[in-house]
């Protein structure tokens, strides 16, 4: 039977563009630029394992519809992986990351609509890369 990991944890939050903002100036904004801003704070290096943005594809998204499945209206999702749950919050409470990471987030994120869930992983089968 599958057991959870006990050495990573993950936190998945949905993201928003701001309004007017077109989806192509958000992703390039987000991945180009925020990114920087993000990686460059030390409490994201010593605390985070693995950092990943999932960006929404349009076609596939549509395509997801057709099949009658509900879907998600967010823009993407950015994807915490790290030892703990507290590691991951301890950087929300980070002086840089406030000062830095947030004033940057406003450039093209609507904060108030991202939504958050801490998941345990349950690796059922993973095929190496």
């Amino acid at each position: 039977m599958p057991k959870n990991r006990t050495d990573r944890v993950r936190l998945v939050v949905s993201t928003y563009r701001k309004p007017g903002m077109s989806i192509e100036d958000f992703q390039a904004y987000w991945r180009d630029e925020h990114s920087k801003s993000f990686a460059s704070i030390p409490i994201i290096k010593k605390n985070l394992s693995s950092y990943e943005q999932a960006h929404t594809n349009g076609d596939a998204l549509q395509q997801l519809k057709e099949t009658g499945f509900g879907t998600i209206e967010a823009d993407g999702m950015a994807i915490f992986e790290a030892k703990t749950y507290e590691k991951i919050y301890e950087i929300f409470t980070d002086e840089d990351y406030k000062k830095t990471v947030v004033p940057d987030e406003e450039q093209f994120l609507d904060r108030g609509k991202s939504l958050g869930i801490p998941l345990d992983i349950v690796p059922i089968f993973d095929e190496p890369t």
